[in-house]
């Protein structure tokens, strides 16, 4: 019998087969016979469940899981349905299952090209399937799983009032002589109480992500090696991002950015924090931040192109005089100011230089502008928006002003 929690919990399945049909048009659209999916968040996308399995999608007819480890909790997890999985013996089985299945011998198949191990996409190309043509089905994926449903939506909004919560709480946890470290540590330990599973997912490669970046005072402006504006210290060069050894004083900015986290489903929210007041350059910048920021959020509407977007915001910025300081400094400075997402942290769209997407309704995107001050920190916000046949809806609901301790 299944759990009552993953009652709860378990994607319904006419999502599953909703998202299969609209990805199967864009396989029809790319000439793709035949789907192969392997990351672990495309697999809970469009099965219910991470097990390590083969899905296959093809372009016509009924999908296939082949579950490699955990089978029957792979059954009892996905909402795909115990008639379309299947356990997989070995990887030398695969082309006979297929074959049994009606699956044959496909002329092209697609592979997630931009996060596949070359090991196995040499392996299915040149042991498997020799005389097939791979194609990369990653746009087909990724601009299937843009598009929000009300259920996913529900789940969003879920994690943006866990990141509320713990948001609501951080003046009583913020003092002079608390430690980044511990600051993150009392913050992370409410959002796992409240259900977060620790982790965010990211799909960039060699790109991670804990629960969020607490960053305070100069080190906040660190550049680190992940695609974001700020990075930090961290604890060590092992993994040079987020919360530090450092103690936060009086006078300087804690930007507090975390990600909250239900049934997989992500928001991303950062606050600005201080002790005692800021120094007014800061408030001025700040100022500056909210004003593109709200730009913005008027611009986030069906049929407009990110790029141009993201060319008003930077064009406002240097209007205002921090366009040396938006979204960086320097060669650190990265060419987005927002970035959609769902159950991973860096989906379609993104609000980016050189990228002519179009906005649609049922959209999530995070608005992120931020300045970056060497000597002071970084100054910034940002909100989960979803995209309506009316605008932007913000669903991160948390006070936008400074809070001052």
């Amino acid at each position: 019998m299944v759990h009552r929690l993953l009652q709860q919990t378990k994607t319904p399945a006419s999502e599953i087969f909703d998202r299969i049909g609209r990805f199967q048009g864009y396989l029809k659209e790319l000439g793709i016979e035949l789907a192969l999916l392997r990351q672990n968040a495309d697999l809970y996308y469009f099965t219910g469940t991470v097990q390590d399995g083969h899905l296959f999608i093809p372009a016509q007819g009924e999908p296939l899981f082949l579950v490699w480890r955990a089978f029957e909790r792979a059954v009892e997890e996905a909402a795909l349905g115990r008639k379309y999985i299947e356990p997989l013996p070995g990887l030398s089985s695969l082309k006979g299952i297929l074959k049994a299945k009606g699956l044959g011998d496909p002329e092209t198949i697609g592979l997630e090209l931009d996060c596949l191990p070359a090991s196995l996409y040499l392996y299915y190309s040149q042991k498997l399937w020799p005389s097939a043509k791979f194609l990369d089905a990653t746009h087909a994926i990724r601009i299937t799983r843009a598009i929000k449903s009300p259920w996913e939506i529900e789940r969003i909004k879920g994690a943006c009032n866990q990141a509320a919560t713990v948001t609501a709480l951080v003046p009583g946890m913020l003092r002079s002589d608390i430690g980044e470290l511990e600051l993150a540590a009392q913050i992370e330990a409410v959002m796992r109480r409240l259900g977060h599973p620790g982790y965010i997912r990211m799909r960039g490669w060699n790109q991670e992500c804990g629960i969020g970046q607490i960053l305070s005072g100069p080190e906040g402006a660190m550049p680190s090696w992940t695609n974001t504006p700020g990075g930090g210290a961290g604890t060590s060069p092992a993994y040079g991002q987020g919360a530090g050894w450092r103690t936060i004083r009086p006078h300087e900015p804690v930007s507090v950015d975390v990600g909250g986290s239900i049934n997989g489903y992500l928001c991303d929210q950062t606050r600005l924090f201080c002790i005692n007041g800021l120094p007014s350059r800061l408030l001025d910048a700040y100022d500056a931040v909210l004003e593109v920021h709200y730009g913005i959020e008027e611009r986030l509407v069906p049929g407009a192109a990110c790029s141009s977007i993201y060319e008003w915001a930077l064009d406002r910025m240097d209007a205002l005089g921090y366009g040396q300081n938006f979204m960086g400094t320097g060669r650190n400075r990265v060419v987005f100011v927002g970035h959609g997402l769902g159950i991973e942290i860096d989906e379609y769209p993104f609000i980016s230089r050189d990228n002519n997407m179009i906005l649609s309704q049922g959209m999530v995107v995070a608005v992120e502008p931020k300045l970056i001050f060497g000597s002071y920190g970084l100054i910034g916000i940002e909100d989960t928006y979803l995209i309506t046949d009316k605008g932007a809806e913000r669903l991160t609901v948390s006070p936008q002003g400074l809070v001052v301790v």
